[in-house]
């Protein structure tokens, strides 16, 4: 139950409707750490309620690592530590990183979570079994066919446990930049070297960035990490994640112009914004916007590779956001991101002269490798294959057209916001035309709000469902498509136990044209 879409909750249940919730996080939180044998790399077997703090936590508690930093980690994760192993596989879930010499290389996958199982457990309708009429547990290792359609499952299966690969620990640096303009960091590229301060020219750089911006004519806030073995010389060492209490508890001020948008003033919008990057900026000078010292500054943090990766609690400001992956080439990425945010200011701006805010959050930019199946260590001699809807897939067609990496975009406003609806699904139109094609291809981030209507909202959109499963559908072999992922899936659940208004209507074999 990790995001905004309605893959567990329908957005109006039906009154009367028989519907079981299952809480994992009350039972089904133990971990077992698996040293290297056999050919296959450090390992954790994770029962599924357990969170992604605790998992860390446990990681880096164990012994021979070999890193710079305790135990073992990832390569990167998701930001919120409170989410469940579960949730997070089930919608490969992800960071921000991209391989980058000299220090930045794991022999693992930069991908998705879910690209980094090796085994799992599912409750499952098993059809060659002597009970297929019955649920029961089945272990399925990454090599058989059929278990790729669980790596990422939306919410169709239910998976208890799952075994992930693992890699040494390492000290990683954040540090926050707000110096620089929107014009800077969304600069268009004259060259094949993205301009100085973009943020291809820090992607190129560290391989790990991500970009916050409030609106237009701010400053964006630019997150870039990278490995350091050794605390850099002004970094301040953390021993704990969470480290930008600013962004954690809405300040006065900010929720007194939020009130007075909520309350009919709209146009106090570009305000708020302005006002969040103030906050923001003070913040991680450790200051509040009257001056005072109230945080621990937090431009240049420093520490093992938890404490700066996870940085969003659940009291972060709550707002709803659209989601999608822009699978490219790295190259392309700055062009990308100029056109992106130059479209999204000219789109706001025409919203806001008729007297329309739809937007009042930020813009969210990053970047994430695909989900390369050869980097899954599964067995001598045994080759894996990428999750098949994953929005991180790596297949012929990206194979073909040479796209190593997914632009993750999104646009956040306060839920029930005006006129959003309308604004997203204009965007959304613009996204599906311009990353099309050979040059880039348009992905949900299931997680988030994909398929708008102006009138309906997310998840209503029956030209975006069908471009859902035909874009997963194009390039790939018959037994890794769209149509594989609901038949394997129906298979194990026979009595469709598993599932829920949006998955009946998402999850139908694609339609031949």
């Amino acid at each position: 139950m990790h995001g905004w879409s309605p893959l567990t909750l329908s957005t109006n249940p039906t009154p009367g409707a028989k519907i079981m919730l299952v809480d994992l996080t009350k039972a089904l939180c133990q971990a077992t750490f698996l040293p290297p044998s056999n050919g296959l790399p450090p390992r954790v077997k994770v029962q599924t309620g357990k969170t992604m703090l605790e998992l860390l936590n446990y990681l880096e508690g164990q012994a021979g690592g070999g890193g710079s930093a305790p135990g073992y980690s990832f390569p990167h994760t998701p930001a919120p530590g409170n989410l469940t192993v579960g949730g997070v596989l089930a919608i490969d879930a992800h960071g921000t990183a991209v391989p980058t010499l000299p220090n930045d290389e794991f022999q693992a996958s930069y991908g998705s979570m879910s690209n980094q199982m090796l085994e799992f457990t599912a409750v499952v309708t098993d059809p060659n079994s002597a009970t297929p009429d019955r649920y029961a547990l089945r272990t399925f290792k990454r090599s058989e066919s059929d278990a790729k359609a669980f790596l990422a499952h939306l919410g169709r299966a239910l998976l208890v446990d799952a075994t992930l690969q693992v890699i040494p620990n390492y000290h990683l640096r954040c540090q926050s930049f707000t110096n620089f303009t929107d014009s800077v960091v969304f600069a268009a590229p004259t060259a094949a070297t993205p301009p100085k301060d973009s943020f291809g020219d820090y992607l190129n750089r560290y391989g790990r960035v991500e970009v916050i911006w409030f609106r237009t004519g701010t400053n964006p806030w630019l997150h870039v990490w990278s490995v350091a073995p050794t605390k850099p010389q002004g970094s301040t060492a953390v021993t704990s994640p969470y480290n930008y209490p600013f962004a954690d508890n809405v300040p006065e001020i900010l929720q007194t112009i939020l009130k007075r948008i909520l309350n009919g003033i709209p146009e106090a919008t570009p305000d708020f914004g302005k006002m969040a990057f103030s906050v923001t900026a003070d913040g991680l000078d450790g200051k509040n916007v009257f001056g005072q010292s109230v945080y621990p500054p937090s431009r240049d943090i420093w520490g093992p590779s938890k404490n700066t990766l996870l940085y969003i609690q659940d009291t972060t400001l709550q707002v709803t956001a659209n989601g999608y992956a822009l699978q490219m080439k790295k190259t392309d990425v700055q062009q990308a991101v100029h056109d992106f945010t130059t479209k999204f200011t000219a789109l706001l701006a025409s919203y806001e002269k008729d007297g329309k805010y739809p937007v009042n959050g930020a813009v969210e930019i990053r970047v994430t490798s695909l989900d390369d199946p050869t980097q899954v260590a599964i067995g001598s001699g045994i080759k894996a294959e990428s999750p098949v809807i994953s929005a991180l897939r790596d297949d012929g067609l990206a194979k073909q057209n040479g796209w190593d990496v997914a632009l993750w975009v999104d646009v956040l406003t306060i839920p029930g916001t005006e006129y959003s609806n309308a604004f997203y699904a204009d965007l959304e139109v613009w996204l599906l035309d311009r990353f099309s094609g050979t040059v880039a291809r348009t992905l949900p981030e299931w997680s988030k709000g994909w398929a708008y209507t102006a009138d309906q909202g997310p998840w209503t959109n029956t030209k975006f469902l069908d471009h859902i499963r035909q874009v997963f559908t194009a390039g790939p072999n018959d037994q890794n498509n769209w149509t594989f992922e609901v038949e394997a899936l129906k298979k194990y659940d026979k009595f469709n136990l598993f599932t829920n208004p949006l998955l009946d209507r998402l999850f139908t074999p694609t339609m031949s044209r």
